[in-house]
């Protein structure tokens, strides 16, 4: 076992854990703006601590590779749901993280070599937002709306103010933390044990793919 990976990791879980358990009740007040969508008038933006998982998940995929970046999102998720909370639907938040941090892990092998850049953090962040909504408002759609292409159409479009947080929120918090990698000019961790096999390669995606699996059994 990488001891120094090991490490990285426990910090991920640990300020992911600490940020959700400490950022819950400092979120400034909803802004007094509103927008009618559907029929239903509500704020602009609807506030949520999803860029402090979704950081610490592309952060574990992008230093630490697919292997170790799975326990990140997870172990933080279990531990902060177990006393904040979750919806009927926290299979689908637990996978859409699980999918951030394997965005991360594919997302490694390809990035430029040296620090991770700001723009390189800041297009992920991007992605990460748009691959985890995407995938949770299915999840909302199948298990509290018509199964209809009306049906479809208010989900998504009531969560407007959701992704749209999410993507402001998310694009800061990473840029921040590139900022912080190339001022420290940390790099993802190199691979230093032997070429993985097959199983081991692919046991990342089989998992978050049966995480998924029994997101949608579950409804």
């Amino acid at each position: 076992m990488n001891v120094k990976k090991l490490g990285i990791a426990l910090c991920l879980v640990a300020a992911g854990v600490a940020g959700r358990f400490f950022l819950s009740g400092l979120l400034p007040s909803t802004p007094h703006l509103t927008v009618t969508l559907h029929g239903i008038t509500q704020p602009l933006f609807m506030m949520d601590l999803f860029f402090v998982v979704a950081t610490v998940s592309l952060l574990g995929g992008l230093l630490l590779g697919r292997r170790y970046a799975l326990l990140i999102p997870l172990a933080v998720m279990l531990v902060t749901d177990v006393v904040l909370g979750n919806t009927a639907i926290f299979l689908f938040t637990w996978s859409g993280f699980a999918f951030i941090a394997l965005l991360g892990g594919y997302a490694r092998s390809r990035l430029s070599p040296g620090p991770i850049s700001v723009a390189q953090m800041a297009g992920l962040g991007v992605g990460s937002v748009l691959l985890y909504d995407l995938w949770t408002n299915l999840g909302c759609w199948l298990g509290w709306y018509p199964h209809t292409l009306e049906g479809l159409s208010a989900c998504f479009t009531l969560a407007l103010p959701f992704t749209l947080w999410h993507l402001l929120s998310t694009t800061a918090a990473v840029t921040a933390t590139a900022v912080a990698l190339a001022t420290l000019n940390l790099t993802p961790l190199p691979q230093t044990s032997p070429e993985p096999s097959p199983l081991s390669r692919y046991t990342p995606v089989a998992a978050a793919l049966g995480l998924a699996l029994l997101s949608l059994a579950s409804l």
